[in-house]
């Protein structure tokens, strides 16, 4: 049920990430970034697996789809890169435990670190590749900005998932075990 739910709720954030606030007509650049939002509550309740494997399809989604200006595969390897490291990162730390993870403070961080990281992401990837509409400057306003506007809207994209992903369990089917030892695997 859980995982059912966390694909209808990307697949919503995905549909409005490309029809509504990618189509905006901001003067300041790019607008927030509700599927990073939404990828950040996964990776902070999955595996880096199960993580990666969102970030993947969800930026895999956002690249499909218009007005996508870059590569096909580009937010793919991006999104897929920062979902696993945020829940490896939760994994080997510790950090985000308990009643904690859920905080607003602890999710707009965690949002607002993994925006920076994809921003830069971004940023590197397009200059590495050679896209002309990439510059140094613009790169960094662009980041610092979709940075602090994703930051903005996390606690109406991400702590919403984070309480549905933490109300449902994926325990929730009959799981056949096979024979076990006297050691007990």
């Amino acid at each position: 049920m859980r995982t059912a739910v966390t694909l209808v709720l990307l697949a919503v954030a995905v549909l409005l990430q490309a029809a509504v606030v990618n189509r905006l007509p901001l003067d300041w650049g790019p607008g927030p970034d509700l599927v990073l939002a939404a990828v950040v509550a996964v990776a902070l309740t999955a595996g880096p697996a199960a993580a990666a494997g969102c970030g993947f399809a969800a930026g895999l989604a956002l690249d499909a789809l218009p007005p996508a200006a870059h590569e096909l595969g580009r937010g793919a390897l991006i999104l897929c890169l920062a979902a696993y490291l945020l829940s490896l990162f939760k994994r080997n730390t510790g950090a985000f435990a308990g009643e904690s993870s859920s905080s607003l403070p602890t999710v707009v961080g965690a949002v607002a670190a993994t925006a920076f990281g994809v921003g830069l992401g971004h940023a590197f990837l397009g200059l590495a590749v050679g896209d002309p509409r990439i510059g140094l400057v613009s790169a960094v306003l662009n980041t610092c900005v979709g940075t602090l506007l994703t930051a903005l809207v996390s606690p109406l994209v991400t702590l919403p998932l984070l309480r549905v992903r933490t109300a449902f369990t994926d325990e929730e089917f009959a799981t056949v075990q096979g024979p076990t030892s006297p050691e007990g695997w």
